[in-house]
């Protein structure tokens, strides 16, 4: 991308360079720390990395099926909000994993079963944020649908996204099925989802999910070697894809095939 001025970006594309640069430390790079270092820094450290990556991914969705629909994105109107939204997630789940791990880490036989009710409130409101931000996100994926169905551009980088982030909810709600079962409705599965695996099946399995969904994005959105400023996404659904055909997509515009045989 570096050969191309930031302002030819698609939404996607610019959202790719953050995500991978938090893909380094979502993979815990600190890890030998734990070696070196007898203190809870390294795992409280690990939970805050992998709780930043997450909630930036779901900032991620709710900004390409609301953003994929506009050209103008201020930052207080379009990107404060889900900001706020997702912040209640990624406090609560760092709140929560911190204090468990802190208190582990002092008390090994500590139980925070005994403990978390003082943290009800925390744990309602994150289930109620959870709710809110899937009904959110529904709602901006039919209406993006609703609205861009119908042009072919912007109909595939909705269909493209929209499969992948399936496939990654899919896979991840089958993992965490597998891995609590019944203890789901726990009153520490919070904590224990964002601090904890059982083996390393558990572990592999999910990191494996969340870095082949990155790179797979990363792939498709990446411009061909032989790519031109021109060839790039053009991310403007008002004013570049409006009065565009099937036929002007793949075989090219009136204008553009008689400046072609003018040259």
């Amino acid at each position: 991308m570096r050969r191309f001025s930031i302002l030819d970006w698609s939404l996607e594309q610019r959202w790719m360079i953050f995500l991978l640069v938090l893909l380094v430390f979502y993979n815990d790079p600190f890890y030998p720390l734990t070696f070196l270092i007898n203190s809870s820094f390294p795992s409280i450290l690990d939970g805050v990395l992998q709780a930043t990556f997450l909630c930036t991914l779901l900032l991620f969705w709710l900004s390409v099926y609301h953003g994929i629909r506009q050209n103008v994105r201020r930052f207080f109107p379009f990107y404060l909000p889900k900001i706020i939204l997702v912040s209640f997630l990624w406090v609560f789940s760092v709140v929560l994993s911190s204090v468990r791990i802190g208190q582990e880490f002092r008390d090994p036989m500590y139980n925070m079963t005994i403990d978390v009710r003082q943290f009800t409130s925390f744990r309602i409101v994150f289930y109620v944020v959870g709710i809110l931000y899937i009904l959110y996100l529904l709602f901006l994926i039919i209406r993006a649908f609703g609205e861009l169905r119908n042009m072919p551009y912007f109909d595939i980088r909705l269909k493209f996204t929209t499969l992948l982030m399936l496939c990654v909810v899919s896979i991840s709600i089958v993992i965490t099925t597998l891995r609590f079962g019944s203890g789901i409705i726990e009153e520490n599965f919070v904590p224990e989802l964002a601090s904890r695996y059982k083996n390393s099946v558990e572990f592999l399995s999910f990191y494996s999910l969340i870095n082949l969904y990155l790179y797979t994005m990363a792939y498709v959105y990446s411009p061909a070697k032989n790519a031109a400023v021109d060839s790039l996404f053009r991310d403007n659904p008002t004013f570049s894809m409006l009065n565009d055909s099937d036929e002007d997509v793949v075989y090219g515009s009136d204008h553009e095939v008689s400046r072609l045989t003018s040259n």
